[in-house]
């Protein structure tokens, strides 16, 4: 990612996904004021639990542990299907762990640096859209979560299928998928993020 301070977190490959691109945001439940994005993520590098990236949404500050094609080691989720165990991590073609430094919902606050996290987001061809509707709600683990999860786009660490997380709390996905759209268009147009240059670590 540009711009985003390097950490190499896990150098063995994984297996390429198959399906939508998806982007999981997660909290690290700390302090954003006492902890840093590099010092939280040298943390879940030592914890064996690495994201992609580590964002503190109070300084800007992002590091990226690992690239955009390899898989996350933090779990996500999984279920057992068929007789099958499945790690819902290791679906989409891409499937972005975003850790957040927050103890609660971050976009009640200040979001610097969120708009280049989204841009890449976006190059990885992550649909800006919250299939699952806001993470946090009463009844976000529905029934049909997999069939919600296939669609791809933006989800809450709570909202994958499997999961057993907590967070990220109750986010505005508006406010949160809107920073750094294009409005030059139409004022009733669809606004349309920029096409940038794609790149694993870049």
């Amino acid at each position: 990612m540009p711009g985003a301070e390097r950490l190499v977190g896990e150098t063995t490959r994984t297996p390429p996904g198959i399906g939508a691109p998806r982007a999981v945001w997660t909290v690290t439940g700390s302090d954003p004021r006492a902890w840093s994005a590099r010092e939280e993520a040298r943390r879940l590098v030592y914890e064996e639990r690495t994201a992609h990236l580590v964002w503190n949404p109070l300084t800007g500050d992002v590091v990226q542990i690992l690239a955009a094609t390899r898989r996350a080691r933090l779990p996500l989720g999984s279920t057992d299907q068929y007789g099958l165990h499945l790690d819902h991590g290791h679906e989409g073609r891409v499937c972005v762990a975003v850790a957040v430094v927050s103890e609660a919902p971050f976009t009640d606050g200040p979001m610097h640096g969120l708009a280049p996290i989204l841009t890449w987001l976006d190059s990885w061809d992550v649909e800006r859209v919250w299939p699952a509707g806001p993470p946090g709600a009463e009844g976000a683990k529905a029934a049909d979560a997999a069939r919600v999860w296939a669609r791809g786009g933006h989800f809450g660490h709570d909202q994958v299928p499997g999961s057993s997380a907590k967070g990220p709390g109750r986010l505005d996905t508006a406010r949160l998928l809107s920073v750094g759209l294009s409005t030059t268009g139409p004022p009733d147009g669809p606004r349309v993020p920029p096409e940038p240059r794609r790149s694993a670590m870049t």
